[in-house]
């Protein structure tokens, strides 16, 4: 007797072709950096927090726009793409540069102040 599961993962088999059918990425994120274009891309369409470490404030939600700007809830500055590990931001003529981990995941981060900051990507 087969029960609703099993007929449920046959039908999966069947419909992916005799292979487990698996979540791709949205097409608009670069699956490998290669250049500064890629990683411009993987900026654009994901959403990082940025916490002050030294404050040890909460997480807060930021985002890489198109026209250039780095959008936090408490400024928004222009950023720069260095090379494929580094953004440079400037906001009323100070700079902050991140630093991005080889996996794009996280980043380390000295702001304008001169403070700590962490961050990641949010999934």
């Amino acid at each position: 007797m087969k029960t609703w599961l099993h007929t449920l993962i046959i039908t999966v088999l069947l419909l992916g072709g005799g292979t487990l059918l698996q979540a791709e990425p949205p097409s608009d994120i670069p699956s490998k950096i290669v250049t500064s274009a890629d990683f411009r891309e993987l900026l654009l369409h994901t959403k990082w927090t940025w916490k002050n470490v030294t404050a040890g404030v909460p997480d807060r939600e930021c985002v890489f726009m198109p026209d250039g700007t780095f959008r936090h809830p408490h400024f928004v500055a222009k950023f720069t793409i260095k090379d494929l590990h580094t953004v440079e931001l400037a906001a009323k003529g100070k700079h902050a540069t991140m630093n991005f981990d080889a996996a794009y995941a996280s980043f380390d981060a000295i702001d304008f102040g001169k403070l700590r900051i962490t961050g990641k990507r949010m999934k």
